[in-house]
């Protein structure tokens, strides 16, 4: 009896053994499905939070290197640090407020371009952190910033400048803190500083992230109140002890900081809530970092912490970005679990029912048949894996076997179709029957291999290309067929038809694309390289990169050893820099250079230029436009002020003379309204024309306005030689001019200031020059005379 129930015992101890390593194979197969997905996250969180701390850190070196080239040009001149140390040491009031205004009128058109370079705020402080000069608010002033300020408190207690992020009571941002010195003794500070606003605005439509910036609700609470807690900040769902800043969020300001995408503030507020959990703790440790939520939306939300001038993490900026690729893994990872376990429990019933007709069957000839049914599995699998089918035919009036493969190439079911010669032929595309069939014949009539690749119309619309190879056999009773097989090529034929394409793309590209080794030997280059480099293949083939590209120039510009470097140890590198053509012509062009490594462990460099010599002829022309006078090409104010400005700074290094002549025509209206507005524009280009031939290459003329014109005189020798100058253009000026009408005549009122002795700023230059033209003008009771005609 027990022998009796020895092979059933061996049976459900087989079952036993199969159910469990399905068991484990699923799950091995499941736990790296699972960890395929959390590798995603990570590598996607990561990925974003290294992008967000780049962006930051970019941004603060750059704001901090402005702020530094503002202080010390402009910020922190022996003449601005003179007047705080007067205003220091002064007690009264009214000496107070004129240094302030004195100060004020100096530094005020500085003041203007650092607002459009992105500052907020320029702010001077007396020791003691008292405020002394608000250039947004220069009605503020004298109130005690010591226990509001932290950074200028330890500027005041250090005498060392303090950059870093600081909470305002009005705005938040980074502040860049500066002591003045006189003579060794600390007079104040100057802080030139940046809103938050600025590093969203310089990512607005960069890609399709969100941006925004949360405090310690404490810190708030601290600094702000009333109206202005309610104005600026918001309860944020990502964690109760922090709050939103409204000033810097683009759902608040969308005039401004438009927010980039499809994002909504529903869509944030619901994802800040889903995650608050998850952020409690991190937000606690104050280390960044990020999370991934699938709801509602999927998105990755990276946090870094922002650190204030005292070095403690005082907030913390936010970055949202869509991840719609960890969506897809996550379904797609059910949809695989589901697709194994019904694979796995298919292959478990099958070898269950196979055991089992096994057992009540003839043991020998189930098994003979398992191992048929084996092999015929072995060679299903892999004829599915090659996708490589087998067939046989009689010829083409004969009958025609499939395996299964070729039913499923040819996409019909061995159900519902039968193989014969015109079925097949059916299937074939028409523009290659003719082709088959006689490549077929042939291969029949003459024992010859019969070799064929063509494309297969499948009942489904489908296309596909197959690659067919058969031989003829004569067997002893002189039977012929043909054996083969076909091949399922679709994907290789699409994958040299697109690596074709992509030559293609890349030989027809504008920009000018190159594969090179490690050492810069060049591989591979389109037509535009050889255009741009100005060689042909031929020459091409002998180049190495570093003989292509030089440095730009200019002072901040890096060399291409520099940049090589980069790519190589970094993985990318892109910035400006010069191409050397056969000529030796620097072309200035936009490089980018990527580090890869192939399959098999070989370094290449790939890189891609542009010619963006259109890019720098339009800024030249842009900033020629904006300060130049667009009729005579004189120029206008703004570049004469910076041009007097650099010529004072020279000549107080220096110890020299400096000299501006203001210029007024008389008579010139008349000519205007008596001969029209062309007549009068024709005299105005003949006029400067004369001025410039007038005056030395140094010197610089300039039109203020209407029939307002200026001359700066770089290091006269003294007031006689500016007198001399004067009485030179007035002459030029006075002669006559000829136009179509006649001759014109206009006279001049010439009023000059000599700098130091009439003034030490620009301004006070052109005030004192302005005044005397005015009363030379007015020695002249009878006026301007009127155009007269010759």
């Amino acid at each position: 009896m027990p022998q009796s129930h020895t092979p059933i015992r061996r049976l459900y101890l087989r079952h036993a053994l199969v159910i469990l390593t399905v068991l484990v194979g699923f799950s091995v197969l499941v736990w790296t499905f699972v960890d395929s997905h959390r590798d995603l996250k990570r590598s996607l969180g990561k990925e974003a939070l290294s992008h967000l701390t780049m962006e930051y850190d970019l941004l603060k070196s750059y704001q901090r290197t402005l702020a530094e080239e503002v202080v010390i040009d402009h910020l922190r001149t022996p003449a601005v640090v003179e007047l705080m140390h007067q205003a220091a040491t002064t007690t009264q009031e009214s000496e107070r407020a004129r240094l302030r205004e004195r100060l004020h009128a100096r530094l005020l058109p500085i003041y203007e371009r650092m607002k459009g370079n992105g500052f907020r705020q320029l702010h001077f402080h007396l020791p003691g952190a008292v405020s002394f000069l608000r250039f947004h608010r220069p009605a503020s002033f004298g109130d005690d910033l010591w226990d509001v300020r932290a950074g200028l408190r330890l500027v005041n207690e250090t005498h060392r400048p303090v950059f870093g992020f600081e909470e305002g009571r009005v705005y938040n941002g980074f502040r860049h803190i500066y002591p003045l010195m006189f003579e060794g003794e600390f007079v104040g500070s100057v802080e030139a500083s940046f809103s938050f606003r600025t590093f969203l605005m310089h990512h607005v439509d960069l890609d399709d992230s969100l941006y925004r910036l949360i405090l310690r609700r404490s810190l708030v609470d601290a600094k702000v109140w009333g109206e202005a807690r309610e104005r600026y900040y918001e309860i944020t769902p990502l964690h109760p002890d922090y709050l939103r800043d409204q000033e810097a969020d683009p759902f608040s300001n969308p005039a401004l900081l438009p927010p980039a995408g499809d994002w909504s503030s529903d869509e944030v507020d619901a994802l800040e809530a889903a995650v608050a959990g998850r952020a409690a703790g991190k937000l606690a440790a104050g280390r960044p970092f990020s999370l991934i939520s699938l709801h509602p939306s999927p998105v990755v939300i990276s946090a870094l912490p922002v650190e204030n001038t005292l070095g403690d993490t005082s907030a913390w900026v936010l970055r949202y970005q869509r991840a719609p690729d960890v969506a897809m893994s996550w379904r797609w990872m059910w949809l695989k679990i589901g697709i194994a376990l019904g694979l796995l429990l298919l292959v478990l019933g099958t070898l269950v029912v196979l055991d089992r007709r096994d057992y009540l069957g003839n043991r020998m000839r189930a098994r003979l048949l398992a191992d048929l049914h084996a092999e015929h599995q072995r060679l299903e699998q892999a004829q599915w894996i090659a996708r490589l089918g087998s067939w046989e035919s009689d010829g083409p009036e004969g009958e025609i076997q499939w395996s299964d493969q070729v039913y499923d190439i040819f996409g019909v079911s061995p159900s519902t179709f039968r193989p014969t010669h015109e079925s097949f032929m059916a299937l074939v595309h028409p523009a290659d029957r003719e082709r088959v069939e006689q490549a077929a014949s042939r291969s029949f009539a003459t024992d010859a291999p019969y070799v064929i690749e063509h494309r297969v119309l499948c009942p489904d619309g489908q296309v596909r290309h197959v690659l067919e190879r058969g031989v003829v056999e004569t067997s002893e009773d002189g039977r012929r067929r043909m054996i083969g097989t076909v091949q399922d090529v679709s994907e290789q034929r699409e994958l040299a038809e697109t690596r074709l394409e992509a030559e293609a793309i890349i030989e027809s590209a504008h920009e000018a694309i190159f594969v090179c080794d490690t050492e810069g030997r060049l591989q591979r280059c389109n037509a535009s390289f050889r255009r741009l480099a100005g060689v042909d293949e031929t020459e091409a083939e002998s180049l190495t990169i570093q003989t292509l590209f030089r440095a730009t120039g200019r002072e901040d510009a890096d060399d291409f050893d520099v940049a090589w470097r980069e790519a190589r140890e970094q993985g990318y590198w892109e910035g400006e820099l010069s191409l050397i053509d056969r000529q030796d012509a620097g072309t200035p062009v936009l490089l980018s250079l990527t580090a890869l490594t192939l399959d098999w462990g070989e370094r290449r460099m790939v890189g891609l230029f542009s010619d963006i010599s259109d890019i720098h002829d339009r800024e030249r022309h842009m900033w020629h436009r904006a300060h130049h006078d667009p009729l005579t090409g004189a120029a206008n104010r703004v570049l004469f002020h910076e041009r007097l400005n650099r010529v004072i700074a020279e000549a107080e290094r220096h110890g020299d003379l400096a000299a501006v002549l203001y210029l007024d025509l008389d008579g010139f209206k008349p000519i205007n309204d008596t001969y029209g507005h062309d007549v009068g524009d024709q005299m105005l280009v003949t006029l400067v024309r004369r001025l410039q031939e007038a005056t030395r290459e140094t010197d610089s003329v300039a039109r203020l306005g209407g029939d307002e014109f200026a001359v700066l005189l770089v290091r006269p020798t003294d007031a006689d030689d500016v007198r001399m100058v004067a009485e030179k253009l007035r002459e030029e000026i006075e002669r006559p001019v000829s136009v179509a009408e006649g001759t014109l005549r206009v006279r001049v009122s010439i009023g000059p200031a000599v700098y130091p002795a009439d003034g030490v700023t620009a301004d006070a230059l052109l005030q004192v020059a302005d005044e005397a033209m005015y009363q030379e003008k007015a020695r002249r009771r009878e006026g301007a005379a009127g155009p007269e005609v010759g």
